[in-house]
């Protein structure tokens, strides 16, 4: 796949290295296919491993960038709504440091590699777009950072939702001062926040202020709380309570929801991803965020393909592009 071979030569450009790129692709998809360790079915994983090392995480996205450029173009797309979620790497072993986190106790693993990625939906496409390794202290830098970047990508970003784990005023402030339209689910039901909830039959707006300190400076940008209130039911089938920040004026509770749920097909990814995932044992992130990318742009490849070309499932796709690898590092390609 050129594609492939594309991206790991634009990656490890810097190295100034000559790459046997189809013995690389080749490997990578055999194992991102049997959803293994690639200590365990790849080979040379300690040279790879070496030049992953001696790049830069940069490098990996400025390759990853160039094949979603390629994959918009090729499906005209031009406007955005977006998703935005935090995604987790199990890892194994007592070794501690500023990428990765601990856990609670009821994992079976007790630490995680983080990512925060962000996805482009559609109708009928899911295309992920970046995700970038966090580390102790830089969510709100990185989250900004992905709405640039997707920024550059669109002429105009329709709507971008968050979880409850994006209600950051800084970020919030971003999305005011860009004119960018948001919804984002609230955690607190305390404070301001329970009393706009105690005041609201059914569905309630209130203008909000936060707070933040960012190089000795304190902002305080606004936005409006929106309460749906008794839309919906939990597992238990108990009536939900929707709380959401947002500078969009929908007049009904059930749109706000019903837009809100759209986020939900990041979900419908992450179990596509999971079928690809190149597992590791390293504990160092570059590595870990080599192969998560790599992931990513499979399933990005994949629905290119299925758009554009024959539609297959994603485990057959990998077969196709496996087979098609393999005759290339055999070199029995037109034999």
């Amino acid at each position: 796949m050129s594609n492939i071979n594309s991206f790991l030569q634009k990656a490890f450009d810097s190295a100034n290295l000559i790459l046997p790129l189809s013995s690389i692709s080749y490997q990578l998809v055999k194992v991102a296919k049997s959803n293994s360790y690639v200590e365990t079915l790849g080979e040379n994983a300690d040279s790879l491993h070496l030049w992953i090392k001696n790049s830069y995480e940069e490098e990996f996205q400025s390759a990853f960038e160039k094949q979603v450029r390629k994959a918009l173009k090729r499906l005209n797309v031009s406007y955005a709504r977006l998703a935005f979620d935090t995604t987790h790497e199990p890892f194994y072993g007592k070794t501690r440091g500023l990428s990765i986190f601990d856990t609670s106790p009821d994992k079976k693993y007790n630490g995680e590699f983080k990512f925060i990625s962000v996805c482009l939906i559609t109708r009928n496409k899911q295309i992920p777009l970046m995700a970038l390794p966090m580390i102790h202290g830089s969510q709100t830098r990185l989250v900004i950072e992905l709405v640039k970047y997707c920024q550059k990508l669109f002429k105009k970003i329709r709507l971008a939702l968050f979880d409850r784990g994006f209600y950051i005023a800084e970020l919030i402030d971003y999305l005011e001062a860009e004119k960018i339209n948001y919804l984002m689910l609230v955690p607190e039901k305390k404070g301001k926040i329970k009393e706009y909830l105690q005041e609201t039959k059914e569905l309630g707006k209130y203008k909000h202020q936060m707070k933040y300190t960012k190089e000795k400076g304190s902002w305080k940008p606004k936005t409006t709380i929106v309460i749906c209130k008794q839309i919906g039911k939990d597992s238990n089938g108990n009536l939900l309570d929707w709380i959401f920040a947002s500078n969009i004026n929908f007049r009904t509770r059930a749109e706000y929801v019903h837009y809100y749920k759209r986020r939900w097909q990041i979900e419908t990814n992450y179990r596509v991803e999971d079928e690809s995932r190149i597992k590791s044992k390293s504990t160092n992130y570059m590595i870990r965020y080599f192969y998560f990318l790599v992931s990513l742009l499979l399933h990005l490849l994949w629905i290119v393909n299925k758009n554009l070309k024959y539609y297959a499932p994603f485990k057959k796709y990998l077969d196709n592009i496996e087979q098609e690898l393999l005759f290339d590092y055999l070199k029995l390609r037109h034999i």
